[in-house]
């Protein structure tokens, strides 16, 4: 190549990279994070890369056993080690059917529980390789990772 020459790439577009995000998304993501960082046995993390077989997967938030508080001397692009819980919160732009095949692929990579945040129906679905179960009033219930959390602190 000529030094004189420029290499141009074009960026995707971001709804190509990942769906795009909504207000009520964010509203809900953002309640999510206040919430569970309560329960200070875990590091809640959102929108971090996971890589599973060479493919990157991005969920909404990711709850990992604790780790040390504060930025990481060597920050971690993707993460290899799979969270305890994955969490997606539904879009205008996404289905159902394309989020729980995405759970299916989390679940054979070991993460053990995974959350359907659905904001039209205020409902929480928590699901595990053996159970679905969906919370749409008092709390919401994960027995894997023994986290109870009032409905209301997502909706709310």
């Amino acid at each position: 190549m000529n030094t004189d020459e420029v290499l141009l790439i074009e960026p995707k577009p971001q709804s190509e990279v990942n769906p795009l995000h909504s207000y009520n998304q964010g509203y809900i993501q953002g309640n999510l994070l206040v919430a569970l960082r309560q329960q200070t046995k875990y590091s809640v993390i959102p929108t971090v890369t996971i890589d599973i077989k060479g493919t990157d997967y991005i969920p909404d938030i990711s709850i990992y056993p604790q780790r040390e508080k504060g930025l990481l001397a060597e920050d971690l692009i993707k993460m290899t080690e799979m969270p305890l819980v994955a969490i997606e919160v539904l879009s205008p732009t996404q289905g159902t059917q394309e989020i729980l095949k995405k759970f299916k692929t989390f679940f054979e990579a070991g993460i053990q529980s995974c959350w359907l945040i659905e904001p039209v129906a205020k409902a929480v679905i928590v699901s595990d390789f053996k159970n679905r179960l969906t919370f749409n009033s008092n709390e919401v219930i994960d027995e894997v990772a023994d986290i109870h959390l009032p409905v209301e602190d997502i909706f709310g």
